[in-house]
């Protein structure tokens, strides 16, 4: 009995030694939203749709190892809302657009990725993460509608939501619960 129990707290000890080293995705997920928030706040656009996904209860696990999932915040705008800008204009303005909106991510903690990003007249992608609590913006600017699309995701990470609703489900350390010796 002393040998199951001991196994059993051992096995207890290592996996809150493997779980509590990084950021858990509630924790990425708040500052995700805040940066997003803060860039969003930060530059004029016209028809804004704004996607937060966020909160608890928007876990993405599509391409994630098992126990960890993402969120996400995506926002959209155009220059122009009157359709009065010609496609010169258009075209100046979305080169214009870039450096400020990858400043303000710069400004708050985040790398550009030089790999992954790339410019033309008229049409920019840039991607910028933060490593530590791992999330991922990347800002595309372009000279049609709408001209400014920003995605920001944190990277798979451990959900405590996920984990607590799966040991509800499956009970922990069953082997222990049967009363075996």
């Amino acid at each position: 009995m002393r040998r199951v129990v001991g196994c059993a707290l051992l096995v207890v000890l290592l996996a809150a030694g493997c779980t509590s080293g990084g950021p858990t995705l509630d924790e990425a997920a708040q500052v995700l939203a805040a940066d997003a928030k803060k860039l969003e706040s930060s530059y004029s656009m016209a028809g804004k749709k704004t996607v937060d996904k966020t909160g608890e209860g928007n876990d993405d696990a599509a391409g994630c190892p098992g126990g960890t999932a993402t969120r996400s915040y995506q926002f959209s705008g155009s220059f122009d809302e009157s359709g009065q800008m010609t496609p010169a204009e258009q075209a100046e303005r979305a080169d214009l657009a870039s450096d400020p909106l990858q400043s303000n991510l710069v400004g708050l903690g985040y790398e550009i990725d030089r790999s992954a990003s790339w410019a033309r007249p008229g049409r920019s992608s840039v991607v910028l993460h933060k490593k530590d609590p791992g999330i991922t913006f990347i800002l595309l600017i372009q000279d049609s509608a709408p001209n400014i699309e920003i995605i920001g995701k944190t990277d798979c990470l451990p959900s405590e939501s996920r984990s607590e609703r799966n040991s509800q489900k499956t009970g922990s350390f069953p082997e222990l619960q049967s009363g075996l010796p």
